[in-house]
């Protein structure tokens, strides 16, 4: 086992609702949980106010003290959550530090399948209460609560009121998870660690383009439906919507808004990928990312005969070799290739466009309570007057990364690399390619935003 200060504050998060279950049945049944010393952090303790056993029973009456924790621990802030002492049932009234107990043994959450539903939740959220005009994470935590859950489908069903009209119109949320996912987002104990997703969602959901649509259909004195959709098992595989939403239109068809949402948590870069080492995959790759097929390569990239790895170099180089080319020939259009290939990897497989109106979806990077919107519609013209450059590096691993860069501030727009895991399958371990494709500092200046850039006003 390992100590609980010794995981990252992401893996908290998932940990966190265990944790919890096994410090309220020791205060409540007196059970003994375990916990780890270190040497090196015990010569910092008084030995005379802390306690070394390695099994205690915590004293009863400290739910205030496990909040904090949760309430850290969904801030991200782990120096101060594992520092926080908890009192023991020792006679000599002896202390330990959250931090020393041991880490529970739970599954390796999709953090990003969890954010998803908290995501659709504010949203449903934002659709019933709508005469507050405002959302609260306590509104979040009830619809997560109130889920209705069969295997790996979940929905809430509820209802908003209209502005001197009577009716009531319909809200409902559905959610598709991995069983994992669901497990973990209907469990009440998990919900305090998830409040940094919480409020980077409500961020977006108590946005002007949100707000638009629940004061529409509020003052429209008619009975309209909203659905919402977190999709996290086939659209993972077949679209890059994450989250959607529709309203009934004029003729009472449920029609798609402009509110389409592809989730990321904890600023991962990466946002397109084409996975396979073979020829096709990594054709299709450079093809999208910078119109080049390769194909007058394909028989070199074929010869090339160990692991994937020489194969993988020798692609790459010779995609960087026509890249490098097209920058210095033609600038402007190569920017404008690099653009649609960025746009193409964030909407892929909805074509661009994901609703009735042209609206394209919308990548949302949920982090540290914050949510970052990076709308890649328009983002081969904000390319139109900037000067790049590109860059060929093999890393440690001995694979191949292109990188494109703001030729004046150095900044990454984005990088182009190859990623091999190990895994195993029916005849054995085996190497599994991928080629991602990831964002860095100038795309998120270029067209990411902060949701809080367009509060909610009263009303």
């Amino acid at each position: 086992m390992a100590r609980l200060d010794s995981k990252s504050d992401t893996q908290l998060i998932y940990l966190a609702g265990s944790l919890i279950e096994r410090l309220n049945d020791s205060m409540k049944g007196n059970n003994r949980i375990s916990r780890e010393n270190d040497a090196d952090k015990a010569k910092k303790l008084d030995s005379n106010i802390y306690t070394n056993n390695q099994t205690i029973v915590i004293k009863s009456g400290q739910e205030g003290r496990i909040n904090q924790f949760m309430t850290l621990v969904g801030q991200r802030n782990k120096t101060l959550a594992v520092n926080l002492d908890l009192e023991t049932s020792d006679p000599n009234n002896k202390k330990i530090k959250f931090g020393s107990l041991s880490a529970p043994s739970v599954p390796r959450y999709n953090l990003g399948d969890i954010a998803e539903a908290v995501f659709a939740a504010a949203l449903a959220a934002r659709f019933t209460k709508r005469s507050q005009f405002a959302t609260s994470s306590e509104d979040v935590k009830n619809i997560l609560k109130s889920l209705s859950v069969g295997g790996q489908s979940a929905t809430f069903l509820g209802s908003a009121p209209n502005l001197n009209f009577p009716a009531s119109d319909t809200i409902r949320l559905r959610l598709r998870l991995t069983q994992l996912a669901m497990n973990f987002i209907t469990n009440p104990n998990n919900l305090e660690s998830l409040s940094g997703y919480i409020n980077a969602s409500i961020q977006y959901a108590d946005r002007q383009n949100v707000k638009d649509w629940v004061k529409t259909i509020y003052t429209n004195r008619r009975v309209d439906t909203v659905e919402i959709t977190a999709d996290g098992l086939s659209a993972a595989k077949s679209s890059k919507i994450d989250v959607k939403v529709k309203i009934t239109n004029n003729t009472g068809v449920l029609s798609g808004v402009n509110i389409n949402a592809s989730i990321k948590t904890d600023e991962i870069p990466q946002f397109g990928q084409v996975s396979g080492k073979n020829f096709a995959a990594v054709s299709r790759f450079f093809s999208t990312a910078i119109r080049e097929n390769l194909n007058e390569r394909e028989s070199e990239f074929e010869s090339k005969s160990d692991d994937g790895r020489e194969q993988m170099k020798f692609i790459y180089q010779q995609a960087f070799i026509k890249l490098q080319d097209n920058l210095k020939s033609d600038s402007r259009r190569m920017n404008f290739i690099i653009g649609t290939g960025i746009k193409q990897f964030a909407t892929q497989d909805n074509a661009g466009v994901v609703d009735d109106n042209g609206n394209t979806v919308e990548l949302i990077d949920l982090t540290r309570g914050e949510a970052t919107i990076f709308d890649f519609k328009n983002v081969a013209s904000k390319l139109s007057d900037v000067k790049l450059t590109a860059q060929y590096s093999v890393g440690r691993s001995n694979l191949p990364t292109i990188s494109i860069l703001d030729d004046d501030s150095k900044k990454l727009l984005i990088q182009l690399r190859s990623k091999v895991e190990n895994k195993i399958g029916r005849d054995g371990p085996y190497l599994y390619y991928r080629n991602y494709i990831e964002k860095g500092p100038f795309l998120t200046e270029l067209i990411g935003r902060s949701a809080n850039e367009n509060p909610v006003t009263s009303s």
